[in-house]
């Protein structure tokens, strides 16, 4: 997996004072690329895409504007990577109201111009697109200090495999191009002659929205993060629920798979199912003022909501609890505006007794054992009164929800509450947690909430998949579908094939099945975030397991592994990995010791000394250190958006901070472990908030760290001796040695492009080509390699 890479010196463009400036610049697809190398791509000010789709076909207008921060009047070329089989229709650019025409350039010249361009810069992540199809033009004169803005509009087919249609938009190049330096907007716009379904990106958060036969997906960011490319997948047809299914599997390792289920927009009143609802409500003391009146609001439009075939109850607790009514009644509207009326008169008071409260809302649950039961809790505090040990309280969540098969929906208020104890009721019962910060955001975010949870069309999930060997499956128990949500689930397979899935769950009419054949493919790379987004998802897992039960080595080895593969923040990994070696961070210019609370601090780690063989030290812009924990020693944005390790404008560079001594390393590692642990106040809500977006996440634009271990080709690259090296390699294989960005590299590279991922990951690599034999990129190997060796040796 890429990531963005700041700390590499450029040899050939560090000559000078500008060509220093160049290379903290921000780049990204396309480049304008100046003629004179001792200039490096111009800096992206905005980045703008529109994109429509109707059924397979995509038009993609493209503008952007860059900034040329020299006092030379420049000429560039403008270089775009098209999809497969693209066709440009319009180009343009102005300079002094003239318009300029581009061409698509023949592939080997494309090939040559861009093998240019990675030589220049040494950076391996622009391998990338070496065997794109590229969009040339030539940009005469860019002004001193001047901008140059460029539209561009292509079309071409987009992707469809296995039920599912693909719309990839090109971003990532330049590893040193972490973000615009203002704002990046994208649209993409679908439409169809059968309903969408499934419509998902798993590479960056989008808001979407689908409407029957039409869908939109959006993203606006200013300062936005430029190190992946944007893919948004969806299905079509006229089921009831669409299911599909991803799949990613490389060498003898366990694939990874990724099932996507979705209701149809349309569902009809008679075709939701009627629910049961306890709302279960804390008016102890502590929820006077504000926050008392909040609650009304937030729980008065969730009574509007109410469907006419649900019913409900309302429970109240402080130091005791007290029904409205003893059992259930129906949403008609008279019973509505009573409870209204109940609620308006409700008056904080007293302790927090939670035992109570959870075993009298149970007992109001009245009606069809058919119908969904959902309790929606909410509170502000720790249980203070009645049976409060948090293992007991936890039984008696189970024993009541069980016996009812139940969902818990909790809803925190504030910090000063018991999160281990909610996140487990919860998690363990079907349900999910939401933490609110305080009485200002308590009724927006309930009414969204409750929204989510309030039209199911098929509950009690249950998924059944024949003919591959499937387990480690995220969520453990599905719950319910629900109009407007979707379904995602993760989880590992041996034994690659053909495969029936079943995913079947209770309808007002019954149970229903939905069945679909599907292959999960063997020696397939194609969807790379499934492993990362499975690993986040059991990396949550285990961390709630540490919580609840404590550590133990089995755990933290497990998280440790995981994390430090995949990058993940956690309390066991979310510091800088050293060098072989060291015995502390190498200097850097910048530093700040980010604690467990801080969601605020981030940004990229430059290391002025490192070598080009050096591990990555970066956290990427944009990671948000919710965990904070110890996350290393970082040069990273201020909290007024400043950018740490960038050179003064006079090109003088700060004194380097003095590094800290390895004893303050592994007190402040400590201090955030004992942190996380923490069931009650800030540290606790922070980190319960931390891994409920582990164990539901559902794309992989989250934090990164630098670690000794990287993946790439869905294997372990470990930072040993200089090179990351493949766990494949063995020390009795054969190796050939390339020198990196050298023509044998290039040659490599177009004989097996497969290997691009790990290449990309430094420019001293070990990579096992196959049985026996690793192939080694330094930067010390020959240049030149006789063709038929090189064949020979990379076959696969």
């Amino acid at each position: 997996m890429r990531r963005a890479f700041s700390g590499r010196l450029l040899p050939v463009l560090l000559t000078s004072l500008l060509a220093l400036a160049a290379s903290e610049r921000a780049a990204a697809i396309g480049l304008l690329v100046p003629t004179d190398p001792s200039v490096g791509p111009l800096q992206l000010v905005s980045h703008r895409v529109e994109a429509k789709v109707v059924e397979r076909g995509a038009v993609t207008t493209v503008t952007q504007e860059f900034q040329n921060n020299t006092d030379r009047q420049l000429e560039a070329t403008y270089l775009f990577p098209l999809p497969k089989g693209a066709a440009i229709d319009e180009f343009a650019l102005w300079m002094n109201g003239k318009r300029e025409t581009g061409k698509v350039m023949e592939r080997a010249r494309a090939r040559a111009i861009y093998e240019s361009i990675v030589r220049r810069a040494r950076d391996p992540g622009l391998i990338e697109y070496v065997d794109a199809e590229m969009f040339e033009a030539r940009v005469f004169p860019i002004p001193p200090r001047g901008k140059q803005k460029i539209e561009l509009k292509y079309s071409h087919v987009v992707d469809y495999e296995g039920g599912l249609a693909r719309y990839v938009y090109p971003m990532k190049t330049d590893q040193r191009a972490t973000q615009t330096l203002q704002d990046f907007t994208l649209t993409v716009r679908i439409e169809s002659r059968a309903a969408i379904k499934n419509f998902y990106s798993p590479t960056h958060k989008m808001a979407t929205n689908v409407r029957g036969k039409g869908a939109v997906a959006s993203i606006e960011k200013n300062a936005f993060s430029l190190a992946d490319d944007l893919s948004l997948y969806w299905q079509v047809n006229d089921e009831d629920v669409g299911v599909s299914v991803l799949s990613y599997q490389e060498g003898d390792e366990p694939g990874y798979f990724m099932l996507l289920a979705s209701p149809k927009d349309g569902f009809r009143d008679n075709e939701i199912i009627g629910k049961r609802v306890a709302f279960v409500v804390d008016t102890s003391g502590s929820m006077e003022g504000e926050k008392m009146e909040a609650t009304k609001r937030a729980l008065d439009q969730c009574l509007s909501k109410l469907g006419e075939d649900d019913l409900f109850s309302i429970v109240t607790f402080g130091g005791y609890a007290e029904a409205w009514k003893d059992k259930m009644v129906s949403a008609s509207k008279a019973n509505i505006e009573a409870a209204r009326a109940h609620v308006r008169k409700l008056e904080p008071l007293g302790g927090t007794n939670i035992d109570e409260a959870l075993r009298l809302g149970f007992s109001t649950a009245s009606g069809s054992d058919k119908a969904p039961l959902m309790m929606v809790f909410m509170t502000d505090g720790r249980p203070t009164v009645g049976d409060t040990d948090v293992q007991h309280l936890l039984a008696l969540a189970d024993k009541e929800r069980g016996a009812r098969s139940a969902r818990l929906f909790v809803l925190g208020v504030g910090e000063d509450l018991n999160a281990v104890l909610l996140d487990k009721m919860s998690s363990a019962n079907g349900g999910s947690a939401l933490y609110l910060k305080g009485s200002a955001a308590l009724e927006p975010e309930v009414a969204a909430f409750y929204e989510k949870i309030s039209h199911p069309v098929l509950a009690d999930l249950k998924l059944d998949i024949s003919g591959v060997t499937t387990y480690g499956a995220h969520p453990r128990a599905l719950g319910d579908l629900f109009k407007g949500q979707q379904l995602v689930v993760v989880g590992r397979y041996r034994n690659p094939g053909k495969a029936r899935i079943k995913l079947a769950g209770t309808t007002p009419k019954g149970t229903r099945a939905f069945e679909l054949d599907a292959t999960f493919l063997g020696n397939s790379t194609e969807h790379a975030f499934i492993p990362r987004i499975w690993a986040q998802r059991q990396v949550g897992m285990l961390l709630d397991e540490i919580r609840v039960k404590g550590e133990s080595p089995g755990l933290v080895a497990e998280v440790t592994q995981l994390a430090t593969r995949f990058g993940i923040v956690t309390p066991y990994t979310s510091y800088l990995v050293l060098e072989p070696g060291m015995d502390a961070p190498p200097p850097v210019t910048r530093r700040t010791m980010i604690d467990f609370e801080d969601d605020e601090i981030r940004g990229d780690l430059v290391r002025p000394d490192a070598s080009p063989a050096s591990p990555r030290a970066e956290a990427p812009a944009e990671s948000r250190d919710g965990f904070g924990i110890f996350d290393g020693i970082f040069g990273g944005a201020d909290k007024k958006g400043g950018r740490g390790g960038s050179a003064p404008a006079t090109g003088a560079s700060p004194p380097p901070a003095a590094p800290p001594k390895p004893a303050d390393i592994e007190k402040a590692k400590k201090d955030a472990r004992e942190r996380f642990k923490n069931a009650e106040g800030e540290s606790a809500v922070s980190a319960a908030k931390e891994l409920g977006a582990l164990k539901t996440s559902t794309t992989v634009d989250g934090k990164r760290v630098a670690t000794t271990v990287l993946s790439a080709l869905g294997r372990a690259f470990t930072f040993n001796g200089g090179y990351y090296v493949d766990e494949r390699c063995k020390p009795a294989d054969k190796t050939l040695e390339v020198k990196a960005f050298s023509d044998a590299y290039f040659k490599a590279l177009k004989l097996r492009p497969d290997l691009k991922a790990a290449l990309a990951l430094g420019e001293q690599v070990k990579v096992s080509v196959g049985a026996g034999r690793t192939l080694v990129v330094s930067t010390k190997g020959p240049d030149k390699v006789d063709e038929s060796v090189l064949t020979t040796f990379l076959k696969k």
